[in-house]
């Protein structure tokens, strides 16, 4: 199975030990589909400064190809994360790229080669998931994003993920309903630590949260999607899969950030500083 993360990436940097890790919803979807036994690619676009050479790094450290990566001659996406006196992880704020990846042809024809490809919310794509669908079977992670958001998406859209922690049953059914109702085959709604909903071709399960240590979190969420994709592309059972995907997602959590090994935190880039 060949997968391809599409668009964000960004640099988590750990304050309270100043560390930094690779990370972003389309980028971590590759790492942990790679982890999982996929074929993996990642394409998006990173800066050049010192941030930026650790996520490259971290990528082909992981096995993921990184040949379609475009390098921006500025600095790179970050966010600023730190632990309160509980241990409870907070993001201080967060610093966006000053670029934003437009698909080419050439990147397009690229993308028909592989049997899946995911995006997010954090993107900016949503203007060319025509152009993606058309490629190969479309996922999208539209987080929080309220449904009336992502109602016009959903047609391009074969996977969906919603995060709905604290929903009403009832609005998760809804949800779910509406989504296959515009032609989605498979529905994820991830709820924290009451596990997850996965409603696939016709199939429901209902997947709860494995017992873990949790010293960070950041990252558990892709690491479920991509397990559960790859696990069900590959000819698991859903039940196999899901269980597959919590496994993996509890792991996440025993660990600083999403993968790999933390970096000593750089000095914020002056361009950094100035955004508002």
């Amino acid at each position: 199975m060949r997968i391809c993360g599409v668009g964000d990436n960004v640099i988590d940097r750990y304050l309270h030990c100043d560390l930094m890790f690779a990370g972003g919803n389309a980028l971590n979807f590759a790492v942990f589909g790679r982890q999982a036994g996929a074929q993996a690619a990642y394409l998006g676009i990173t800066g050049n400064d010192i941030p930026a050479g650790v996520i490259r790094h971290a990528l082909c450290a992981e096995g993921v190809d990184i040949s379609r990566v475009r390098i921006n001659e500025s600095f790179n996406a970050l966010s600023q994360i730190d632990i309160d006196a509980d241990g409870n992880r907070f993001f201080v704020g967060s610093v966006p790229p000053p670029y934003q990846l437009r698909l080419s042809e050439a990147d397009l024809a690229w993308l028909a080669d592989f049997d899946l490809l995911h995006t997010s919310d954090y993107s900016g794509l949503e203007a060319q998931l025509p152009q993606l669908a058309a490629c190969a079977p479309l996922s999208f992670d539209f987080g929080s994003r309220d449904d009336a958001w992502a109602e016009p998406l959903l047609r391009w859209v074969q996977v969906a993920t919603f995060s709905r922690s604290g929903s009403a049953p009832q609005a998760i059914e809804r949800l779910i309903a509406n989504a296959h109702a515009a032609g989605v085959a498979t529905v994820l709604v991830t709820q924290g630590a009451d596990g997850a909903i996965i409603s696939h071709r016709g199939e429901r399960h209902r997947q709860p949260a494995l017992p873990t240590q949790i010293v960070d979190s950041l990252g558990a969420g892709d690491a479920f999607i991509a397990t559960l994709l790859v696990k069900l592309g590959q000819g698991s059972t859903l039940a196999d899969a899901a269980n597959d995907a919590a496994l993996a997602s509890a792991r996440v959590c025993e660990r600083l950030g999403a993968f790999g090994s933390g970096v000593p935190l750089t000095p914020l880039p002056q361009e950094a500083k100035q955004q508002p």
